[in-house]
């Protein structure tokens, strides 16, 4: 009985062990298959055959859906292409699985601006905005990313976001940038009269004014913004100024005679 039961116990180990030994030489044969389509995979991208590249990482990532780095090279083969659809998609899934993953967050940022970046151009500007934001999460000191989340805002007419988005920049320093997201403010707050929005009318051109004091064209629309929004002692205010600057304009004299 004791024979026996020892034989048959002997036989389970050795099943067991066949079973592990089959099963660490799939996974060497798997690790392999996955090894051989990344390194095809990168030198496709390297002679910039963008297409079979990203088909060599998709097989990876069918193998192995946990994969990150297929994603991460998928992402970067449809930025090359300008299919920031599937790059953002392929960037955000190996950010989920590896985020401090070699390249992972450079990656996933460059793909979140370009497609914010074409969505701008192509006046798709809720996508822009959601892009950008998601952006700046990984950048938040991109002062080109704060320009043109604040562009986005302004073509959805959402002024307050635009100027909290301009001054963001600004308060990073603005670097190159400096002069165009203080122009921005100027024209923010044009656009703002404009559409009738006459407080915020009133906060971008005082932004602006913080940064070029003289500047007679946003002292005349802040008055006239004051002037419509009900404020006539603030307008006559803004009015006085542009006199100092230019004691003959006609628009501001004729206000002034309204009071």
């Amino acid at each position: 009985m004791t024979a026996r039961w020892n034989a048959r116990h002997l036989w389970m180990a050795l099943l067991l062990a066949v079973s592990v030994t089959l099963a660490a030489c799939a996974g060497l044969t798997l690790q392999g298959e996955i090894d051989g389509l990344m390194k095809e995979g990168r030198q496709l991208y390297s002679e910039k055959k963008y297409d079979q590249a990203v088909d060599k990482f998709v097989t990876v990532i069918g193998k192995d859906p946990t994969y990150w780095q297929a994603y991460l090279w998928a992402a970067r083969s449809f930025i090359a292409r300008g299919n920031w659809k599937d790059a953002i998609a392929n960037g955000r899934k190996a950010f989920e699985l590896s985020p401090k993953g070699q390249d992972v967050i450079l990656v996933f940022a460059e793909a979140l601006y370009g497609g914010g970046s074409d969505a701008l151009k192509n006046g798709h500007y809720a996508e822009s905005v959601n892009l950008f934001v998601e952006f700046l999460k990984l950048e938040p000191g991109n002062t080109r990313a704060w320009l043109n989340v604040g562009k986005a805002y302004l073509g959805q007419k959402d002024f307050r976001q635009a100027l909290s988005a301009f001054a963001q920049g600004l308060a990073n320093g603005g670097g190159a940038e400096r002069q165009e997201l203080v122009r921005e403010l100027l024209d923010g707050g044009v656009q703002a009269f404009t559409s009738g929005k006459y407080r915020e009318s009133i906060d971008l051109l005082k932004e602006f004014l913080k940064y070029d004091s003289k500047n007679l064209q946003a002292y005349l629309n802040l008055a006239k913004a004051h002037w419509e929004s009900g404020d006539k002692g603030k307008a006559l205010d803004a009015f006085k100024q542009v006199l100092q600057l230019d004691p003959r304009h006609e628009e501001a004299l004729r206000y002034m005679l309204r009071r």
